[in-house]
């Protein structure tokens, strides 16, 4: 697997992965500096995709793909690169789900750009995109909700995302009304 890292300049330098860690990923209370604890919420950041900074992106090691709307790639302009795809989706409640499509995107984090295939849903969401473990993996992230941070090696040492907790509260509560607008009008529908 080949990375990328993009130098202030605009130029890009191809190298391997670096996979050594000289340094352990840990966790303490200086990642929660900021928080409001206790809390619930869902580990949200923002990256940048191609050339754009996506927000309210949820990182999610529970998700064996990563997921991203078609709203994202109406705004960086790349709908045309999208590879007509339909897959099943199963989530934890059985619910299926079937993408239209993926498209392989870069992904800019710590100074490594990482090629990410996407598959497309057009669900009701407030999610720009879900991150699951196949780039978690890729990049050798270790994520924690607890501390709303998300950490992974580079050669430069531990890189850390902090996550937005003001925006996850947001886009739950933006799901809520979602799911809750959807209930009524299937009420409305049966009436």
């Amino acid at each position: 697997m080949k990375f990328t890292t993009t130098h202030k300049l605009k130029r890009s330098i191809t190298h391997e992965r670096y996979d050594e860690l000289k340094e352990s990923i840990v966790f303490g209370k200086s990642d929660t500096h900021g928080f409001v604890f206790p809390h619930y919420d869902a580990l949200v950041i923002t990256l940048r995709i191609l050339d754009t900074d996506v927000k309210c992106i949820m990182i999610d090691d529970g998700r064996g793909t990563c997921i991203i709307h078609p709203r994202v790639l109406t705004q960086i302009k790349h709908e045309d690169r999208i590879v007509p795809r339909n897959i099943t989706l199963t989530g934890f409640n059985n619910a299926v789900e079937r993408t239209s499509g993926e498209i392989t995107l870069p992904v800019l984090a710590g100074g490594v750009i990482l090629e990410t295939t996407f598959y497309l849903m057009d669900q009701d969401t407030a999610y720009n995109t879900i991150i699951g473990r196949p780039w978690i993996h890729a990049m050798k992230a270790v994520p924690s909700s607890l501390y709303q941070v998300i950490k992974f090696p580079t050669s430069w040492g531990i890189f850390s995302i902090r996550g937005e907790q003001r925006s996850a509260r947001e886009c739950y509560r933006i799901a809520w009304d979602c799911l809750h607008t959807h209930q009524l009008k299937g009420k409305a529908k049966e009436a």
